[in-house]
């Protein structure tokens, strides 16, 4: 009986039983914000996270794909809010979380269920896709999508009977590739220009404050 308790514990400790833990560890923190959980969420890769903390981190990543966790880099495809937290009277702030955790879950759920959802939240990442391209530190993968997006979309013109666009001898394909090219320039522009006006406001701001000193 012995032997098998301790073959049992050594499986347990190489992971063969292992289970995930229904609640975060008492003596850790979030690997983000390095605060106290809260409402915190599991990934499906096995780490902890506050719900906003994994959501706003997200928010920075491709809006088409899921988030990558921080701390293993695998692409996180679900998030588990601590079950006590359905179980509990929720603020405004704890709903709201929940229900953005819930959203994130719908958008990668895979199948037709996780496709019909995406399309719905179309309007949500084609607006991610412009904020990210307005952002001057933004990654190229913004760029790459919103690409990708005008060839899906020279295809489509393609495959209908329509040919009001001026093509020049280039090809449908090309005039759409520019064109995203010249929006994605413009949105730089854009984005650039009201980082300058951002930090101008706040050098103002900073100077008025000193002259009040």
């Amino acid at each position: 009986m012995e032997t098998d308790d301790t073959g049992r514990k050594m499986e347990d400790e190489l992971g063969g039983n292992k289970r995930l833990s229904e609640t975060p560890p008492d003596d850790d923190c979030c690997p983000i914000c390095f605060g106290p959980f809260t409402v915190p969420c599991r990934s499906n890769c096995g780490h902890w996270y506050c719900g906003s903390c994994i959501l706003q981190f997200w928010n920075y990543s491709s809006a088409s794909k899921p988030c990558g966790c921080p701390m293993c880099t695998c692409m996180i495809v679900n998030l588990m809010p601590e079950a006590s937290l359905e179980q509990q009277p929720q603020n405004q702030e704890v709903a709201e979380v929940l229900k953005s955790v819930r959203r994130y879950n719908l958008l990668f759920l895979g199948g037709a269920r996780g496709f019909i959802q995406k399309v719905r939240e179309l309007p949500f990442f084609v607006k991610r896709i412009f904020q990210g391209l307005m952002d001057p530190d933004t990654n190229d993968t913004y760029i790459a999508e919103i690409r990708l997006f005008a060839m899906l979309l020279s295809i489509i013109y393609r495959a209908t009977p329509l040919d009001f666009i001026p093509t020049g001898g280039i090809g449908i394909g090309r005039v759409f590739d520019c064109s995203a090219i010249i929006l994605i320039l413009i949105l730089r522009l854009v984005g650039i220009y009201r980082r300058r006006r951002l930090m101008q406001r706040v050098r103002r701001l900073a100077a008025m404050e000193l002259l009040q000193e």
